[in-house]
């Protein structure tokens, strides 16, 4: 099977990539003497880097027992979470696939997936897991899944923009109207075709980031929504306001950068000095840029509110297993395998821009991980010195609705106030479902 896929290929072309991976199934190690099985693993990467880890691991896995077959089918977020839809309606769902916080509450509500806590700790030990990871591949108080990754949410920062601007880079302690001032003042003084930070409008996570700083929250642990009207229109506002002051750039220009390819973002371009996004897309970036990239936190409040530390750390790539497959203990070898065994997860995680949710293999990666790794590290542990409430389960399709909202109003059709209203329209309808 070839990899060299690139980037763009990645993350855009979910369909051809899909068909890519599954065009040469891989025959899978197993433990299991002389069973012949098929295992259909469907899930989505963040980059190229990712993908190419993740094949090569089951390659090694090929190369210990062919007896078991498995058929790659990975693709982008936003395609795979079509085709899990459409898949899993139609009652064919793939052996074991990727879940987030907001996918495995979807799918194990409607049981979907099936709760793996008969394997934990053996042969799943997760002792030395990051809590909030493990919890976020949690459903109703059981492990519907196990936790790949570690991540946060963050902006990532062009340190080297900032430097040329002659402007400090902001403390992690900053406010919402610092960020405004900082991201119009990168771009008096770097150009009027520079933009201090990209649009986040439609992003989730900074919008809960946002919320929490009002004392809201996008859902509640009770899986309603934890907001009010008015604070989805400040939001709103708050980008429109950016906007009229070339701190972020246009409509136009922002659609054709896109929200989840790195190599089409203004801070790779040399047009951004800030992207608003997770700590997972770092490594991409940081591999397309010749600048210094750093990892800084979003804003923790508003001028004369309440300032603490906002952001949470969780699991943004868990694998669950489906509850109708015949092949739940090939799965969980899999994954034991890509998790536990040192060849294996060794060659899961280095050079695939995850960090590992065991503390052991965090540390390793530390000190011999590359130095995109160490600053993921380092800032992880600066966020759960002071955790935060955790990010709590939603419904999918977020990104969509906020952006759909937030491009309304970046091209003149809708007003804030109007946005909101779409955005929680939509979002209560899925809600209801």
């Amino acid at each position: 099977m070839s990899v060299l896929m690139n980037r763009r290929a990645v993350l855009r072309q979910g369909g051809a990539l899909i068909g890519a991976a599954a065009a040469s199934s891989l025959p899978l190690a197993s433990s299991f003497a002389q069973e012949k099985v098929r295992v259909r693993f469907a899930g989505y990467v963040e980059s190229q880097e990712q993908l190419t880890q993740t094949l090569a691991a089951l390659k090694l896995y090929t190369q210990k027992n062919p007896n078991v077959e498995i058929i790659p089918e990975f693709t982008s977020f936003g395609a795979f979470t079509d085709k899990i839809a459409t898949e899993t309606a139609g009652g064919n769902s793939p052996d074991m696939f990727s879940v987030n916080v907001d996918l495995l509450a979807e799918y194990a509500r409607r049981g979907v997936t099936t709760p793996l806590d008969a394997y934990v700790p053996n042969p799943i030990n997760l002792s030395d897991y990051l809590q909030s990871a493990v919890n976020a591949a949690k459903f109703d108080g059981k492990q519907y899944a196990i936790p790949n990754d570690a991540i946060g949410p963050t902006i990532i920062t062009n340190a080297s923009a900032f430097e040329k601007a002659g402007i400090k880079i902001p403390a992690d302690m900053w406010t919402w109207e610092e960020l405004a001032e900082t991201a119009t003042a990168l771009n008096k003084a770097l150009g009027p075709r520079f933009w201090g930070v990209e649009d986040a409008g439609g992003n989730y996570i900074p919008c809960d980031i946002f919320l929490r700083s009002r004392g809201k929250s996008m859902f509640t642990q009770d899986h309603r929504l934890g907001f009010e009207l008015e604070d989805m229109e400040a939001w709103y506002a708050y980008w429109q306001k950016l906007r009229e002051t070339r701190a972020t750039p246009p409509g136009d220009v922002q659609a054709l950068a896109g929200n989840d390819d790195p190599s089409t973002s203004g801070i790779v371009a040399g047009r951004a000095a800030m992207n608003i996004t997770l700590t997972d897309s770092f490594a991409g970036f940081q591999a397309l840029s010749q600048d210094n990239l750093i990892l800084h936190m979003m804003p923790n409040g508003f001028r004369g509110g309440e300032m603490k530390q906002r952001h949470y750390c969780y699991a943004g790539n868990s694998t669950t297993v489906s509850g109708k497959s015949p092949n739940q203990k090939h799965v969980i070898d899999i994954i034991r395998f890509m998790h536990f065994d040192p060849e294996g997860a060794k060659t899961y995680y280095v050079g695939s821009g995850m960090i590992p949710c065991s503390k052991a293999a965090r540390d390793a990666f530390a000190a011999t991980g590359s130095e995109a790794d160490r600053k993921i590290i380092a800032y992880l542990d600066v966020l759960q010195k002071e955790p935060a409430a955790p990010r709590y389960p939603g419904v999918p399709g977020m990104t969509g609705m906020l952006t759909r909202a937030n491009e309304g109003v970046a091209f003149g059709k809708l007003t804030p106030k109007q946005a909101a209203e779409q955005f929680v329209r939509e979002v209560s309808a899925r809600l209801k479902k």
